[in-house]
């Protein structure tokens, strides 16, 4: 039986498919204590016999690998989410061709234009995802059969919890349409077109599966019920949410072990040009307000176009310390506070003022009128989640659930990279139709809304 072999190549961006090969290497080398002479002496150079890792060692080092794939493959999906929205604003120098500049395309929300580029980039963020999800396939099927039953549970609790919030992510960045492809023993399984309902549902299945098996890890249990609720909220059961989400604490957190977001990371392509959002097109929430802890600012520089527009980052990211909050007991006050305005209570102001006052914020001004209070909590939301992947979601669930119009939802009106354009209209990332199609005999039309 094989672990891995050639097959699923296609499914993989061409950059990656070395450092997968490389990476399940080392997953066969530290399951076998007598070396790793396992892959060395196999007829295939291509494939990884399953015996190299069918014991406990090997369950977990695949649980270790679907960890890191998760967490380095996010760094790049929440670049996507913060161009795609008002989180990033990228400034563009005047003589730059913006036609093939993925960067200048997200920023500027041209599904078109990105769809394009997916095509000779092989679909990076559906890509990106996409990789996550099939190396859960695997880790949990070893972990499931090998792991030790002290440990065997909770595993199998946090890579479902990862592989529902990637489901999840797909859903609330990803226009509809769009496959989830897997991989099953010794070959792809491609997907049909998901809707976005029908892929939340999916997400919350899958983590009930994730809050079922995390037992005896506090993390691992943060990550299942906040993104659980994280699905509730945005399908609309609002007091389902709250439930799920009331046993986590405010301190708890998942997050990154080995990878973070910066805003001037080498791998970063363009990050000199990359500054935060400061009311990006008119309806833009402002980041970098001065004074927030929550968001710690440097100074970057004027703007190309505009040297009256002050640029800065946040050096968040900047330390090796730092770490990438992927699930927190903050959200899930958020998501309470968000129920509770909701649902006419009261209580949605004390939740965001006892969360700010765990940084040194003062309490919040009532603005009195339901639609500016909706306003004021995304805008807390966005604060407090700056740079985690969630704002794309947010702003799609203001139109959804809160019927509002896209024009007054994301950034509108002429594109600050002086080249004349306006922001396009697209609300939702594309996949790539001619990348898809490929190799999926499902996949024959390209996004079903925008």
């Amino acid at each position: 039986m094989r672990i891995f072999s050639t097959a699923y190549l296609p499914m993989i961006p061409r950059p990656s498919r070395r450092r997968l090969i490389r990476g399940l290497a080392v997953v066969a080398c530290l399951a076998v204590v007598a070396g790793c002479h396992g892959i060395l002496d196999v007829s295939d150079p291509t494939l990884i016999q399953s015996g190299d890792i069918a014991n406990n060692a090997g369950a977990n080092a695949q649980r270790l690998f679907a960890s890191t794939t998760f967490m380095s493959n996010m760094t790049n999906v929440i670049r996507d989410v913060a161009y795609f929205t008002d989180e990033w604003t990228y400034d563009v120098l005047v003589s730059t061709s913006t036609t093939n500049n993925r960067t200048a395309l997200l920023d500027l929300r041209d599904s078109q234009g990105i769809e394009r580029t997916a095509a000779n980039n092989n679909d990076l963020h559906l890509g990106w995802l996409s990789k996550i999800y099939w190396q859960t396939s695997l880790a949990i099927k070893s972990v499931d059969a090998y792991a030790a039953d002290s440990v065997r549970s909770d595993y199998l609790g946090q890579l479902y919890g990862i592989r529902g919030y990637v489901i999840l992510q797909m859903a609330e960045d990803i226009c509809p349409g769009f496959p989830i492809n897997d991989v099953k023993d010794d070959h792809t399984v491609y997907g049909g077109p998901l809707t976005t309902d029908s892929a939340m549902a999916w997400a919350s299945h899958v983590l009930d599966s994730a809050i079922t098996y995390s037992r005896d890890s506090a993390r691992f249990v943060t990550l299942a019920r906040v993104v659980k609720g994280r699905v509730l909220l945005d399908q609309g059961k609002y007091d389902s949410a709250a439930a799920v989400v009331a046993p986590v604490n405010t301190e708890d957190r998942y997050v990154t072990e080995n990878a973070r977001v910066s805003m001037n990371s080498p791998s970063c392509p363009g990050c000199l040009y990359t500054a935060l959002g400061n009311g990006e097109g008119g309806n833009g929430v402002y980041f970098a307000a001065p004074g927030d802890p929550r968001i710690p600012l440097r100074f970057l520089k004027v703007r190309h176009t505009n040297v009256h527009d002050s640029l800065y980052i946040t050096t968040h990211g900047l330390n090796p310390t730092d770490v990438t909050t992927l699930a927190s007991g903050v959200e899930a006050r958020l998501i309470e506070a968000e129920v509770a305005l909701h649902d006419g209570s009261d209580t949605w102001k004390p939740i965001l003022d006892n969360l700010r006052a765990t940084v040194g914020l003062d309490t919040l001004v009532d603005p009195g009128t339901p639609a500016s209070r909706l306003d004021l909590l995304y805008g807390e939301r966005a604060r407090w989640l700056l740079m985690t992947g969630r704002r794309l979601g947010d702003m799609r669930r203001l139109i959804k659930n809160y019927g509002r119009p896209a024009e007054s939802v994301f950034p509108t009106g002429l594109w600050h990279g002086g080249t004349g354009a306006n922001y396009s209209t697209g609300t939702a990332i594309p996949f790539s139709l001619a990348n898809q199609r490929q190799y999926n005999p499902y996949i024959t039309t390209g996004c079903t809304a925008r």
